[in-house]
């Protein structure tokens, strides 16, 4: 599962999921598939738990355990993250959408 936006103050980037590149692919030792009631099952049966995540991320190539505790917070969803199926085969090789450009960044005067 791809994780598209984190938002502000939530449990996911108090977890430190990192947009477009982490992909979630175990929640409390189970193994995701592309049936999305797994992933979450598996959030709602970690509600206000300390639970470890297994993290790959394409950016670096790495595989990381993070701990999250799904919950209720000031924003919307338990992990306060867009998190959509997708598969690591060619993850590399697939396009970023831009969604905000920095002022006087070098992206803005490109």
């Amino acid at each position: 599962y791809r994780v598209f936006k984190v938002h502000s103050g939530s449990p996911a980037e108090e977890a430190g999921l990192e947009v477009f590149f982490d992909f979630v692919t175990e929640i409390g030792g189970k193994k995701m598939d592309s049936d999305q009631a797994s992933f979450y099952h598996a959030i709602q049966e970690a509600v206000n738990q300390r639970t470890k995540m297994v993290v790959h991320n394409i950016r670096t190539q790495d595989v990381r355990d993070v701990l999250v505790t799904p919950r209720k917070w000031a924003g919307n969803g338990l992990l306060g993250a867009l998190v959509r199926y997708d598969t690591l085969d060619n993850a590399e090789s697939q396009g970023i959408r831009v969604l905000n450009v920095f002022e006087n960044s070098p992206a803005r005067q490109a």
